[in-house]
């Protein structure tokens, strides 16, 4: 079974909104063979599909990868949700108490 990682505490962007988030559920969580972990969430009554949980290589931070798509080697989010660090790891948190068996 996947192991959950703290994000480290990286300076958040003091200019940025966040997202409030008034609920949320997790609706469908995966663990694949290669070890990465991809879930269906619910949150504030919008239903968002194929996220991510990314781990950052050589660190124990995490965070939640948004559906993407790749031109000319770049990439660009289908939708983004700009949530604070500590939503981030209470999603992360519940995706992991939601794992496939």
């Amino acid at each position: 079974m996947a192991e959950r990682k703290r994000s480290g505490k990286t300076a958040e962007k003091k200019d940025r909104e966040f997202m409030k988030v008034e609920s949320f559920k997790i609706t469908r969580a995966h663990e694949f063979d290669n070890g990465n972990v991809s879930f269906d969430m619910l949150i504030n009554g919008v239903q968002l599909y194929r996220l991510t949980v990314v781990s950052v290589k050589d660190s124990d931070r995490q965070f939640i990868g948004f559906p993407s798509y790749q031109i000319n080697g770049k990439w660009y989010n289908y939708c983004f949700l700009a949530l604070s660090e500590e939503d981030s790891d209470k999603i992360i948190d519940e995706v992991y108490n939601n794992l496939d068996d």
